[in-house]
């Protein structure tokens, strides 16, 4: 990421941030939507929707945490230059 050049560019980047990070905290919350849509089958034992929601669960706690810091360090970067321009 680079410095944004003027106020434009560091209000675009607050709002991509922002943007970044609320989609990095809603991952997880569809994790649980399909788990719970899916719960008769889990517990009928169709294990190819078990196999299914076992590797979107991994994809989400891997990928969620890097999109929640990686927009967080985007705010913090557009905040401060901001506050310098």
């Amino acid at each position: 990421m680079e410095q944004p050049k003027d106020k434009e560019e560091a209000l675009a980047g607050l709002l991509n941030g922002t943007v970044i990070t609320l989609l990095g905290g809603a991952m997880p919350a569809l994790f649980i939507l399909v788990v719970t849509q899916n719960w008769r089958d889990l517990l009928g034992g169709d294990f190819l929707a078990l196999s299914s929601d076992t590797m979107l669960a991994v994809g989400v706690l891997m990928f969620s945490p890097r999109t929640i810091r990686f927009g967080l360090r985007m705010l913090h970067l557009n905040w401060t230059s901001l506050r310098k321009l």
